[in-house]
C-alpha cells in the first residue's frame, strides 16, 4: 500500500465509526468527519517488523511465542504495511482457510467474503474484484496481506501512528438490523416437519486385497555351492534362486463413540499362497520339503512369506481429540526405528501403548511402551526382535552369538520418547530416544527445511544423525555406532523431483583375546564361533577381524543395530534401497544415493529410479556394493487427498552387486593360493529382485 493510502485512504474509513475516538497510551487519535476533509499526514512507516494494536490488544502471528521473542506482527516494506492473514482476521471473528497448492486464501464471516491469492494484486470482496497496490506475500512461512484488505473486506479502521511506531486497527462488528417476529408455526395438518439430518455414521470400514509375486535371481552364486546337488551336500540358501506368490485380504473396522473422542478398532488379515504342503510354515524350515537344492525346485522367498498368515495385527482402544492421540493394544506404530515396514502381505505390528500431545504452536511430545512385536512374516506377537530370533526370510540372530536352545531370546520390548516440531511453513525437526530392553539404546534426530514451500521448485535440505550403544544384558554383544546423514532435493519441473543423499558410520576397532572355540581367519577376515559367543555386533559381508602375531585379535565393528527393521530395508537412512541398506548390512562405512521421482499431473502414475553406492571397506579389506532400483505404479482410480480407494498395480526391480564375495568372483581380492570358490567376505556377487504387486483398497 502506498504512503498516500496510509495518509488518506485508510484514515477515511473512520466513517464506519463516525465520531468515535480512542486513546493510545495517552495519545488521542483525531476523529475524521463524514464530510471530505484534509487527511492528516501520518508519515511513512519504517521497514521491518512492527506491532499491531487491535482494539487495544497486541496481535502477533504466533501469540503463544510472544514471551520467547516478538514474532511477526506486521511487516512494513517499501512504504506498504502487511499484516498476518490468519491471526488478524480470526481476531475479527472470521474463518480463514488457505490452500497451499493454489495459494488462495478465503476469509469469510456473515455478510462478507474476501478472497486473495498470494502473488496476485487483487482482492475479491463479495464477488467483486478490486485491485491492490501490492499482492499478498509469504514471509517466514506466514501469509501476509496489505492492510487495505482489512479496510475494504471487513470494514475496519487502520491507522499508522508514527510517534508510537505501531499500526492501530479498530473494528466494531456491525449490529444486525432488527427482524420482524417470525410467523406462528403452521398447524400440523398444513405441512409436515422436515426430517432431521441423518446422524454421522460412527463406523469406519475398509481394508485391502493384495497379491504379490516375488522372484530372486541369485545370478552369480559361488560355484562351490551353487551346483552341489549331491546327496548329503551341505544346505546353502543361496544355492538356488527363490520365488513366492501369495495373496491376502485385510479387513479393518473401527467405531467412534458418539459425542466422544474414544475409538475402538481392529484389523484381521488372512493370506494363503495355495501351494500344497508349502502353505504350512513348518515346511519352510531348513532342510524341509519346501526348501531344497535339488533341481529344478526353487526355494521359497520367505520375505513375502510363501506360507499362510492369519492374525489380528490390530486390536486397540484409541483416544483422539483436544490435541491428544493415544492408543492401547495391538497397534501399527510409525516411528523411524520402529515402524510398520509395510511392503509385503502385512505390516509389522506392536503390542503396547503410546500417547502424544500436539500443541497449537506446532510442538509435539510423545511417549510409548511396546511389550511385544509381530514381524511381517509372523502371525503371532512375541517378545523377540529381528536381532534375537530366526524370523522367516531374515538374517536373524548373528552367527557369533551362541544359544544353547536355538529358539531365540525374549526381551521386554522397548520404550520410546519423542519431541517434535512441525511447522507447515517449511521446517520440521524431531528428536527420539529408544530403549530396547537388553539390546540397545538409540538417540536419533532428524530435521528438514523447505526453503520456499510455495514455490514450484520447493528446494529442501534434510539432516539426520544418531548414536547407539548396548544396554542391559547386551544379548547381541557390544554396540557402538554413530551415523550422520544429509539429503538435498528440489522439483526440477512440475512433475519431476530429484534428491541426493549421504550417510556415514565410522568403523570401530578393539584388540581382544578371543574366547575359547572362537577363531579368526586371516585369509578372509571372518570370525568363526563354534558353540561359543563373541559378544560383538559384527558386520555382514565385510572384514571382521585380524589375528596379530602376539595372539590378540583386532575386532572391526561399529554398524547400526536395528532390532525392528533389520533385513527389511525400511529404516530411515537416506541411502537405503529396495533390497538393502547400511542398517541391513550391520556394517559401518559411507554411502551415497541419487533418486529421480516422476509423478503425473493427475497423480495416477509414479515412477522412481535410484542408484546407491556403499563403501564397506576398512583397513583389512575393501568391499564395495552398488544397487540400482526401478519402481513404477499406476492407480486405476482418481487419487485424492485422503486414503486411496481402488485398484493399484506396482512393479519394482532391484539389482545389487558386491565385490570380494568368493575367490574367482569379479572384483575379488583373495589371498594367494586360495581355491576357486573359497569364501572371501561372503554374499552374492550379483543379485536380481523382481516384485509384482496387485492391490485393491476399499
Amino acid at each position: 500500500m502506498s504512503s498516500r493510502m496510509i495518509r488518506s485512504g485508510l484514515v477515511a474509513l473512520v466513517m464506519l465509526l463516525a465520531g468515535t475516538s480512542f486513546a493510545l497510551a495517552g495519545t488521542q487519535a483525531t476523529p475524521v468527519a463524514q464530510t471530505a476533509a484534509p487527511a492528516p499526514d501520518f508519515g511513512s512507516p519504517p521497514s521491518g517488523q512492527i506491532p499491531i494494536l487491535y482494539n487495544d490488544h497486541h496481535v502477533y502471528a504466533t501469540p503463544d511465542t510472544l514471551k520467547q521473542g516478538r514474532v511477526l506482527a506486521a511487516l512494513a516494506k517499501g512504504g506498504e504495511i502487511y499484516v498476518p492473514l490468519r491471526s488478524m482476521f480470526e481476531q475479527m471473528g472470521a474463518a480463514v482457510s488457505y490452500d497451499p497448492a493454489s495459494k488462495v486464501a478465503t476469509i469469510s464471516k456473515p455478510g462478507a467474503e474476501v478472497v486473495v491469492t498470494v502473488g496476485k494484486a487483487e482482492v475479491i470482496v463479495n464477488g467483486e474484484s478490486r485491485p491492490l497496490d501490492v499482492p499478498p506475500i509469504v514471509y517466514h512461512g506466514v501469509v501476509l496481506v496489505p492492510v487495505r484488505v482489512i479496510s475494504e473486506g471487513m470494514g475496519g479502521y487502520v491507522q499508522w501512528v508514527p510517534d508510537k511506531r505501531l499500526v492501530v486497527v479498530r473494528y466494531v462488528p456491525a449490529t444486525p438490523p432488527p427482524t420482524e417476529a417470525p410467523p406462528p408455526p403452521p398447524p400440523p395438518s398444513m405441512a409436515p416437519l422436515p426430517a432431521p439430518p441423518p446422524p454421522k455414521n460412527p463406523w469406519n470400514l475398509g481394508g485391502y486385497f493384495r497379491s504379490y509375486y516375488f522372484t530372486r535371481q541369485n545370478a552369480s552364486n559361488n560355484p562351490g555351492t551353487q551346483f552341489n546337488f549331491s546327496p548329503g551336500a551341505k544346505y546353502n540358501s543361496s544355492g538356488v534362486n527363490q520365488a513366492s506368490w501369495n495373496s491376502g485380504i485385510s479387513l479393518h473396522a473401527d467405531y467412534a463413540f458418539p459425542n466422544s473422542a474414544w475409538i475402538i478398532g481392529g484389523t484381521y488379515l488372512y493370506a494363503n499362497p495355495m501351494d500344497g504342503p508349502c502353505v504350512v510354515p513348518a515346511n519352510h524350515f531348513k532342510g524341509a520339503e519346501c526348501v531344497t537344492q535339488i533341481p529344478p525346485n526353487t526355494n521359497a522367498d520367505d520375505t513375502l512369506p510363501g506360507f499362510t498368515l492369519s492374525t489380528f495385527y490390530e486390536a486397540y482402544l484409541r483416544y483422539k481429540g483436544y490435541g491428544f492421540d493415544g492408543a492401547l493394544g495391538n497397534l501399527l506404530f510409525n516411528t523411524p526405528w520402529a515402524n510398520p515396514s509395510d511392503s509385503r502381505i502385512k505390516p509389522a505390528a506392536f503390542q503396547g501403548g503410546y500417547l502424544a500431545y500436539t500443541f497449537p504452536s506446532y510442538w509435539t511430545i510423545e511417549g510409548a511402551d511396546m511389550l511385544q512385536f509381530e514381524n511381517r512374516t509372523s502371525s503371532q506377537f512375541s517378545q523377540q526382535t529381528l536381532l534375537t530370533s530366526y524370523p522367516a526370510g531374515n538374517p536373524g540372530l548373528p552367527s557369533n552369538i551362541y544359544l544353547p536352545n536355538g529358539n531365540g531370546i525374549n526381551t521386554n520390548g522397548f520404550s520410546m520418547g519423542k519431541v517434535g516440531y512441525n511447522n507447515p511453513g517449511g521446517i520440521s525437526a524431531n528428536g527420539y530416544f529408544y530403549g530396547v530392553s537388553d539390546i540397545v539404546s538409540i538417540w536419533w534426530g532428524d530435521a528438514k527445511y523447505v526453503f520456499a514451500p510455495h514455490s514450484p521448485l520447493a528446494p529442501f535440505i534434510a539432516l539426520q544423525g544418531g548414536s547407539e550403544s548396548n544396554n542391559g544384558n547386551s544379548y547381541i554383544g557390544k554396540i557402538d555406532s554413530q551415523d550422520f546423514g544429509a539429503q538435498i532435493g528440489a522439483n526440477v519441473t512440475k512433475n519431476i523431483q530429484v534428491a541426493f543423499g549421504y550417510d556415514q558410520i565410522p568403523w570401530k576397532t578393539d584388540t581382544v583375546f578371543l574366547p575359547k572355540n572362537v577363531t579368526c581367519s586371516n585369509s578372509n577376515y571372518q570370525v568363526s564361533a563354534k558353540g561359543a559367543t563373541l559378544a560383538y555386533f559384527l558386520p555382514s559381508n565385510a572384514a571382521q577381524c585380524f589375528t596379530n602375531p602376539d595372539g590378540t585379535t583386532q575386532i572391526y565393528y561399529g554398524g547400526w543395530a536395528s532390532p525392528y527393521t533389520d533385513g527389511y530395508a525400511t529404516d530411515p537412512f537416506f541411502t537405503t534401497q529396495i533390497s538393502q541398506g547400511m542398517a541391513d548390512r550391520r556394517a559401518p562405512g559411507t554411502s551415497w544415493k541419487a533418486a529421480v521421482t516422476f509423478t503425473s499431473t493427475n497423480k495416477r502414475w509414479v515412477f522412481i529410479a535410484s542408484d546407491a553406492w556403499y563403501n564397506y571397506g576398512n583397513a583389512l579389506a575393501p568391499e564395495n556394493t552398488n544397487e540400482w532400483n526401478l519402481d513404477g505404479q499406476y492407480h486405476f482410480s482418481a487419487v485424492g487427498k485422503g486414503p486411496y480407494r481402488g485398484l493399484l498395480l506396482r512393479y519394482r526391480y532391484a539389482q545389487r552387486s558386491l565385490s570380494n564375495t568368493f575367490c574367482g568372483a569379479a572384483d575379488t581380492n583373495c589371498p594367494a593360493g586360495s581355491s576357486i570358490g573359497a569364501t572371501d567376505l561372503g554374499g552374492l556377487p550379483l543379485f536380481k529382485y523382481n516384485r509384482a504387486q496387485l492391490e485393491y483398497d476399499f
